[in-house]
């Protein structure tokens, strides 16, 4: 009786260290097992533990799902802790390596830039094509969304700062707003606190100057002579009369600024409403801020381009038109340009 119940437990036990050594070999191999191609995985924000496994097991990432929640287990997680986001495993990465970047979160990270001058539906359209499908229904139709980021405006028309911005997939787009909105506050308070004397421009209207002159300079030399310029006229009661204003203005400009443009009432048509627009023209860079609180002190009232990127600069519209007929010889007299 005895020795019949000893070749049991001896057949079990046996069994049971054959069953342990084929997990054993089998998770050994398991470790040993190399991604063999490049992967890129979207891991979304709510999914379960589980789900997440299957999903790098479906995707070739992870050979086996059942063996990496061992692995993870025998590093002391007993519950799935894996990050959000976009990762991209790269060939000869093992199963602990791999789950090493998943505890870390080390997601893709992707650039999001554009250059000073750039307007909100310029910048929506580049957003789009990172992937934020809804980008230009929310930016150019939804009227609540200034006033959701704290931007007291009709619109984030000259509030998003001109950067080269990180992003992962899965932030949302007013994460990234934010972050565009903050730093030209930040630029915008450094700057406006250090005004030159005789500047009475509010902040808002410091964007809105900053964005004419962005428009207006194709040298960034001239940026504190253009806002000299545009100082002496607003201190004047001048109007600007200025062609970047009344472009904004119009709903389908083909490049061909005509009389009939000029002429025609808009918010933002400079030759008809005197002071500034309502709202910026475009996104200006931090250059363009500091020029619109830091004029030259000259007594020009004009300029007028030379067809270089640069200006040719007048005290007296006699002056002024004796350039124009200079540099714009057989186009439109550049009394748009102030």
């Amino acid at each position: 009786m005895k020795r019949w119940w000893f070749r049991i437990l001896t057949g079990l036990l046996a069994g049971a260290l054959l069953l342990l050594g084929g997990a054993t070999l089998a998770y050994l191999r398991f470790l040993d097992s190399p991604l063999g191609t490049p992967h890129r995985v979207m891991i979304e924000k709510g999914w379960s533990g589980q789900r997440i496994l299957q999903h790098l097991e479906s995707q070739g990432v992870i050979p086996s799902a059942f063996w990496f929640s061992w692995l993870m287990r025998f590093n002391g997680q007993t519950q799935v802790r894996i990050h959000a986001g976009e990762y991209q495993f790269e060939t000869g990465e093992t199963p602990e390596a791999i789950l090493l970047r998943l505890q870390q979160g080390d997601v893709v990270r992707h650039r999001f830039s554009f250059p000073e001058g750039v307007t909100v539906r310029e910048v929506a359209a580049r957003l789009r094509k990172q992937g934020w499908e809804d980008a230009e229904q929310r930016l150019l139709a939804d009227p609540a969304l200034p006033g959701k980021l704290g931007v007291r405006a009709p619109s984030l028309e000259g509030w998003l700062f001109p950067e080269t911005y990180q992003f992962v997939r899965g932030d949302s787009i007013e994460e990234l707003l934010t972050r565009m909105i903050r730093i030209t506050r930040k630029t915008l308070e450094q700057e406006w606190t250090k005004r030159a004397d005789g500047v009475e421009l509010t902040p808002q209207e410091t964007l809105v100057l900053a964005s004419i002159i962005e428009k207006e300079t194709g040298q960034p030399q001239e940026r504190t002579r253009i806002s000299g310029v545009f100082h002496n006229r607003l201190r004047r009661h001048m109007r600007l009369e200025s062609d970047p204003t009344v472009i904004y203005g119009l709903a389908d400009f083909n490049g061909d600024l005509t009389h009939r443009d000029l002429t025609t009432p808009t918010p933002f048509n400079t030759y008809v409403i005197f002071g500034l627009p309502p709202t910026p023209i475009c996104n200006p860079g931090a250059a363009s801020i500091h020029a619109a609180l830091h004029p030259d002190q000259t007594e020009e009232l004009f300029f007028v381009a030379t067809g270089d990127g640069g200006h040719q600069f007048s005290k007296s519209y006699a002056e002024h038109r004796a350039k124009v007929n200079r540099f714009q010889r057989g186009r439109r007299e550049g009394d748009g340009r102030p």
